[in-house]
């Protein structure tokens, strides 16, 4: 058995332990209740759906889709759309400020050369069009390519607005499900979250690859002539 089948063996049953644990807790009918959950939260709430954007944006400690979930579980589709968006919204400047106030020694802690050497590649050619499609995209480094928008010429504004029509469709979507969680049964649940934590293994597993397949998606795109 190689060390990353081991490891992937390791973390799904660490998360069926750890949904064992909880379920005999009674945390997850605690979760079940939105309402409570919402009033436990008190105005904090929306707070801690704007920070866990930003947070994902700058430093990726999570997977945006799970923060998006959860804003559309406890407020809607709507209005977990709207905080999801305006988090990212402010990840985004901030990361724009920083890369212009510290430069690309900044970006070289970040990323590989061979990445930004790529995304540059992009820019040079295609210019926003580039940084639209990166935003739009799935499994491509968007939140790198804030900081490398960053250092160009284009105006906030406009790189801002790129940001959020690109990245809307996937918080939308994310959103939506968890707007509908409540509803769904507990084998739904359970087929759901288990098929998320196979696609985390799948995308850890095979990330370079899925990242390659979706830049010659862009390269497609971006392609001269």
């Amino acid at each position: 058995m190689g060390l990353q089948t081991a490891v992937a063996i390791a973390v799904v049953g660490a998360v069926l332990a750890a949904g064992v644990l909880l379920w005999r807790a009674g945390v997850w009918r605690a979760l079940r209740n939105r309402e409570a959950l919402e009033e436990l939260l008190g105005p904090w709430g929306p707070g801690a759906i704007i920070v866990g954007e930003i947070l994902q944006v700058l430093l990726a400690p999570i997977p945006g889709q799970v923060v998006g979930i959860a804003a559309g579980y406890l407020y809607g589709a709507f209005w977990g759309t709207v905080l999801s968006m305006l988090g990212l919204t402010l990840g985004t400047l901030i990361a724009i400020w920083l890369a212009r106030r510290l430069g690309r020694p900044l970006l070289e802690r970040m990323a590989s050369q061979e990445l930004l050497d790529r995304i540059d590649g992009y820019v040079q050619r295609r210019g926003a069009l580039a940084f639209f499609l990166i935003f739009l995209i799935p499994f491509l480094p968007d939140d790198v390519c804030c900081f490398v928008a960053g250092l160009t010429q284009l105006r906030i504004g406009e790189l801002v607005l790129l940001a959020i029509v690109g990245r809307a469709p996937g918080v939308i979507v994310s959103t939506l499900v968890g707007a509908r969680a409540q509803d769904l049964t507990w084998p739904q649940l359970a087929i759901i979250g288990a098929t998320g934590v196979i696609l985390a293994l799948v995308f850890a597993r095979y990330q370079r690859q899925l990242e390659q397949a979706m830049f010659g998606l862009l390269d497609r795109f971006t392609a001269d002539g």
